[in-house]
């Protein structure tokens, strides 16, 4: 094995995905994909690093905008902490839910919604996604540009 996959090896998930403040991550679901998947509600998602909201943990900051709900984006903050292996457990702010992420391939990431479900808000109400209920259990984002 080389010094430079036993160095990557030994990257926490952390440091794997988000390395810094420019670790963020997306993805836009289009006409075709929410055609094929009529339960699912999400018609994008987005993560992006927050290092100054939940230290020692990494914080998160995570957009939504759901299909057939008014009111624009929603979004939610969430502390994140290396599981083991190759996971990262976050927990929601306000009792909110819970997720996992995990490494996926072409740098991309999946999140997964956990049993608690995720819950998010804005100006206008909330929104949850459930785990066991719809299409909007587990979101492969792809490496984005922050804003």
């Amino acid at each position: 094995m080389s010094l430079a996959a036993t160095a990557a090896g030994a990257q926490s998930p952390q440091d794997q995905m988000f390395p810094g403040p420019d670790s963020c991550y997306a993805r836009d679901y289009g006409k075709d994909h929410l055609a094929e998947h009529p339960a699912q509600r999400v018609t994008r998602i987005a993560i992006s690093p927050d290092f100054d909201i939940a230290q020692p943990f990494l914080g998160v900051h995570l957009t939504l905008r759901l299909r057939g709900v008014p009111g624009g984006e929603f979004e939610a903050y969430g502390s994140c902490e290396n599981e083991g292996g190759d996971t990262l457990y976050c927990t929601m702010e306000g009792d909110a839910g819970a997720f996992a992420i995990t490494p996926a391939k072409g740098g991309a990431i999946l999140i997964k919604v956990s049993s608690r479900g995720m819950g998010f808000e804005n100006d206008a109400g909330f929104a949850t996604l459930e785990r066991n209920t719809g299409d909007d259990r587990s979101f492969l984002l792809r490496p984005i540009a922050c804003r």
